[in-house]
């Protein structure tokens, strides 16, 4: 090995690397969780990925969209029939939509909130990103704004098509099916929202405990659906008056049971309906989910930095 040359005392040698420093813009805080949402957006569609991170998500918007297609479709087919055939109560619409595509919708979040926020904590992301200025609640924020434009976008793009499809189908006329139906631009959306909150809620609990997406993801399926079956065991095994009281248990049933009072619905099919409780109790359930929620991942990942 070649001696340095010292001339009395130790010599620095400096070398050069090629390294620059950054000079273009300094975008701050905004920029830092624009940086977080888009990265997000990116991995949960798989966009800038293999094929196979692609085939999960695009699948589920597949079946998504091709279902308001297809009831889109088939309301154009019997109004071409000779005989009238009315199929409104045969076929779901803008409520019955809702309960049309939940499962897809829950295997969706399930995948999406692990997804955002496992692999970050996992693969030592945290670091770079909390390197910027960017806070614990920055990217909480960013990473909530992410799940919510995915989810809700999950939502009302298929509806949105079912409003178009049967107003351009209407013996009524476009702009007159969209007049008489003004009711559905806000009730549609309040009711996705209800339902994005319980998912995102109970998906962001899940994932930031867990160490796998798939853990994550299994974990907050299995929450949903089986106090579900707790909710409704308990509810046939004991006629106490305390009894009534699990049926609050049965998360995955308190945005149906909401869905049903935006759209003036019998809600009598859902188990706090049939337990006693009106459609105010779910929602003071799903609003209790999202304290919950902000407050223990708030607290999980102050306690990681």
């Amino acid at each position: 090995m070649a001696e340095v040359p010292t001339t009395g005392q130790d010599s620095a040698i400096i070398l050069d690397r090629g390294y620059r420093s950054y000079d273009g813009p300094s975008t701050g805080r905004g920029g830092a969780m624009a940086a977080v949402v888009k990265e997000g957006y990116r991995r949960v569609l798989g966009l800038r990925r293999k094929a196979k991170r692609k085939l999960f998500p695009w699948t589920l918007i597949a079946l998504a969209l091709g279902s308001a297609v297809l009831l889109v479709a088939i309301e154009w087919v019997s109004s071409t029939l000779p005989v009238s055939l009315d199929t409104s109560g045969l076929f779901p619409r803008y409520a019955g939509y809702f309960d049309f595509i939940s499962t897809v919708a829950l295997l969706f979040a399930a995948f999406t909130g692990p997804q955002l926020l496992v692999p970050d904590r996992t693969q030592g992301v945290l670091n770079v990103y909390f390197s910027r200025p960017l806070s614990v609640r920055d990217y909480l924020v960013a990473k909530g704004a992410t799940f919510g434009a995915v989810i809700l976008s999950f939502w009302l793009v298929p509806q949105l098509l079912l409003h178009l499809g049967f107003a351009a189908l209407s013996p009524a006329g476009f702009l007159s099916y969209l007049g008489g139906t003004t009711d559905i631009l806000w009730k549609v959306p309040a009711a996705a929202l209800v339902y994005f909150t319980m998912h995102a809620s109970l998906a962001f609990l899940a994932a930031s405990f867990a160490k796998r997406v798939g853990n994550a993801a299994a974990g907050f399926v299995a929450v949903l659906l089986g106090l579900n079956l707790v909710a409704l065991l308990l509810q046939e095994a004991s006629s106490a008056p305390g009894t009534k009281w699990t049926s609050l248990l049965a998360l995955e049933q308190h945005p149906r049971h909401v869905r049903d009072w935006i759209f003036d619905l019998e809600a009598s099919a859902t188990i706090p309906a049939q337990a006693g409780f009106g459609p105010e109790a779910s929602l003071m359930v799903v609003i209790g989910m999202a304290v919950v929620s902000v407050l223990v991942v708030g607290w999980r990942y102050r306690r990681l930095t």
